[in-house]
């Protein structure tokens, strides 16, 4: 349902519901896309769907809603969620190639796709691979300072457990250890569980890197096992660490019970493949 089938009393409320603008001389970041905005409960709440481009230095979307091309403006803190109406062809081949280990070749692809779709959804997609595709390459400061560049303009980027998973990971390899564990204990203090959990499993790391195994068993890994069960996602990576810390211990019972959850609950995952 778009704008001009709503009746015009209520296209004159969805106007009301954002901040018409008459002039924007703001600059944008990335593409103008066709999208529908769902504005927050606590902001009034309102439906717009049109042609919306991010303005950056407003920290606002801006919406040209038809038949009109009536431009109303929502800021992105007041903004539940978008939804776009095609995601970027290329997102899916670039992640792949990603997943192959075709590192260079999908770069170029998702610095396009990050800078384009800025506060959209794809470009916190596209950063996730692209600083796994650092990664890949062993440019570690390259993939900190992208994440971080992602950071300074959405604040919010680490409420995706994915994301955050990657930027913690680039900090660890660059052995910026206490400010990643600054960064894991705010996480598991005050993240969402998905959050929360894939820092546990962050901070287990440091304390390996560190050789404290014990302490990576106690304060990360086992802690999600344990703690954490409806966080599925993480929960193959916690215990694959935790069989990997507890045979470093010799503690050879205890790591096949865990080895039987991993290939009894999660055996299709990468890190039953690892066990195998």
């Amino acid at each position: 349902m778009t704008y001009r089938d709503y009746p015009r009393g209520l296209q004159r409320m969805l106007v009301c519901a954002f901040a018409v603008i008459i002039v924007s001389t703001d600059c944008w970041a990335g593409g103008v896309h066709n999208a529908t905005i769902q504005k927050k409960q606590s902001a009034g709440g309102g439906v717009a769907r049109g042609s919306v481009r991010y303005l950056a230095a407003s920290k606002a979307f801006e919406i040209e809603i038809p038949p009109k091309n009536v431009k109303v403006r929502v800021q992105a803190s007041d903004v539940d969620h978008i939804t776009l109406l095609k995601q970027p062809d290329q997102l899916a081949p670039a992640v792949a190639a990603v997943k192959r280990g075709q590192f260079s070749a999908a770069i170029a692809t998702l610095k396009k796709i990050k800078d384009d779709y800025d506060m959209f959804g794809p470009d916190l997609i596209a950063a996730r691979y692209l600083a796994v595709a650092y990664l890949g390459m062993n440019q570690t400061a390259e993939a900190v300072r992208m994440c971080e560049d992602v950071l300074r303009s959405n604040p919010k980027a680490t409420d995706d457990g994915e994301f955050a998973g990657v930027y913690w990971d680039a900090l660890l390899k660059e052995k910026m250890h206490g400010k990643l564990l600054r960064i894991l204990d705010d996480a598991i203090q005050t993240g969402a569980r998905e959050v929360a959990a894939v820092a546990l499993v962050k901070r287990g790391d440091i304390y390996m890197a560190k050789r404290e195994t014990k302490k990576a068993l106690l304060d990360g890994y086992l802690r999600t096992v344990l703690m954490f069960q409806d966080v599925k996602s993480i929960q193959p990576e916690a215990l694959y660490k935790a069989v990997k810390a507890h045979e470093a211990l010799n503690e050879n019972n205890y790591a096949e019970k865990w080895r039987k959850r991993l290939l009894s609950s999660y055996g299709t995952s990468e890190y039953a493949k690892k066990l195998n």
